[in-house]
């Protein structure tokens, strides 16, 4: 859950308040901004990857105690009843539904935020964003804390509370509009390389905590990471205001104060109109994307992408069932995934970045990248797909991770081609799109895991398949893209 927010107090002011209408935020400025978002998404998705193996495992033993009466696991074993095909099938089912729902108030709600967003500032959007995931992580571990008298399947109505705010989709385009504000093209993925760090530190910090401080209870993991999460809410609140001013706000100061009382309705309507116009804003938004073939295009690559990479979500489950590992040790294959992306965020891309300066446009060299990376995307889960030992299938793992930076250059590639007023449209597209692939993505992987499972042999690796052959289709799409030399 990569988030990051903006505050409402400052909505209407430049950035950090201390600089006058029109003036550029200074370096010291932007390296604060920077340094607060990073401190945020460390400490949320510190939180969030503290919970994925615990949430898990509790979700398996509650559906383990139901199917198999009598039974009383707290700490499955590696070849408990809990590792069957019913176990593992009804598991992957709430999971995958879940993620498919989680999807839908942001899809409904990107466009209205999305134009609020360039409206009244970053800030509000994302903290608003923000609330509605945690309230939904706290509706979790109550539902998972009385399963006995709640149905685990009422997980699935727990995505009601992202109707406030739109969900981390939501957030995350903040994120991204953010350093649009801020940083020049030439920048952007040396930017977006320092977040996804920023992402990766936290899931390899987390990781090993999470699996050690499962050996007392799974539960003790599951409730700090929600504290965790809530810790970085509260330290979004100080993020300033990024939104830029136009000149149309800058210059009419006095007439604001001479006729005070004709424009003090102005910031209601600024909240209602879009509300009252989202049939008009989705022609817009269809528009802008049918109406520029490269945007088309990268649109196609993030839909693909969005529900490939969705089998990540399955990975603890899948090594556990696969190769008979507890949570705890499956657990770690994220954090062997998040040292290998780190190191190349941090190194490999910004040197391979550096060197093709040389020769190409940061456009070019962006989608260069983001080519290649695809090619490596596809050759790690083909590999993951068709490995049967726990070697090979680390190694596939290692493999993905080095073509990671996928996102971040795409991302990149498609902020500069478009015109700066319409950056939060684009970061709302993409959130959209990748919304929508999210939503296709959980009941079709989740089939894919149970269909994988009751054929077995060669066959369990279905769901690595299906990702390593729609991260073909992004890289086709993404190699339609033109950019100027």
């Amino acid at each position: 859950m990569i988030s990051a927010t903006t505050h409402l107090d400052l909505e209407t002011t430049p950035l950090l308040g201390s600089h006058p209408p029109g003036a550029h935020p200074t370096h010291r400025q932007k390296r604060w901004v920077m340094f607060l978002l990073c401190i945020v998404i460390v400490t949320i998705d510190f939180g969030t990857f503290l919970s994925i193996a615990p949430q898990t495992q509790i979700m398996e033993s509650i559906i383990c105690r139901k199917l198999h009466s009598g039974l009383l696991i707290d700490h499955p074993s590696d070849n408990s009843p809990c590792k069957s095909v019913e176990v593992q099938g009804e598991l992957a089912l709430i999971k995958g539904w879940r993620d498919t729902l989680d999807q839908i108030p942001g899809i409904l709600l990107a466009l209205p935020l999305g134009f609020l967003m360039d409206r009244i500032g970053r800030k509000p959007i994302a903290l608003l964003s923000m609330s509605g995931v945690l309230m939904e992580e706290v509706a979790i571990r109550i539902i998972c804390r009385y399963s006995e008298a709640i149905p685990l399947r009422a997980i699935w109505f727990t995505p009601l509370f992202q109707l406030c705010g739109g969900g981390s989709q939501i957030a995350t385009s903040v994120v991204f509009t953010i350093v649009s504000d801020l940083f020049s093209a030439e920048k952007r993925a040396s930017v977006f390389f320092v977040l996804s760090a920023a992402v990766l530190l936290a899931e390899i910090l987390a990781t090993p905590l999470s699996a050690w401080l499962m050996s007392w209870s799974p539960w003790l993991p599951f409730l700090l990471g929600g504290l965790c999460e809530g810790c970085g809410f509260l330290a979004a609140a100080i993020i300033p205001e990024t939104l830029p001013k136009s000149s149309d706000e800058s210059e009419p100061e006095p007439v604001r104060e001479e006729h005070h009382d004709h424009l003090a309705p102005v910031p209601t309507a600024q909240w209602k109109a879009p509300l009252r116009n989202a049939g008009s804003h989705a022609m817009y938004l269809m528009t802008f994307i049918r109406g520029d073939a490269n945007i088309f295009s990268i649109s196609i690559a993030y839909l693909a992408a969005s529900i490939g990479q969705q089998t990540l979500e399955l990975i603890i489950q899948y090594a556990s069932q696969r190769f008979s590992w507890t949570m705890a040790k499956a657990s770690f294959l994220i954090s062997l995934k998040g040292i290998i992306d780190l190191i190349a965020l941090l190194l490999l891309l910004p040197a391979i970045s550096h060197y093709l300066n040389r020769y190409l446009s940061p456009a070019v060299r962006d989608l260069r990248i983001t080519q290649g990376s695809a090619v490596i995307l596809v050759i790690g889960f083909g590999t993951m797909a068709v490995a049967t030992q726990p070697v090979l299938f680390a190694f596939g793992v290692s493999i993905l991770a080095l073509g990671w930076g996928f996102y971040s250059t795409l991302r990149s590639v498609a902020t500069t081609l478009v015109a700066e007023s319409q950056i939060g449209t684009l970061n709302t597209t993409i959130a959209l799109v990748q919304g929508i692939g999210g939503m296709i993505a959980g009941p079709l992987l989740a089939s894919a895991f149970r269909q994988g499972m009751t054929l077995g042999g060669s066959w369990q690796g279905l769901p690595y398949m299906a990702s390593a052959i729609l991260f073909s289709l992004a890289g086709l799409a993404i190699s339609r893209v033109q950019t100027h030399r």
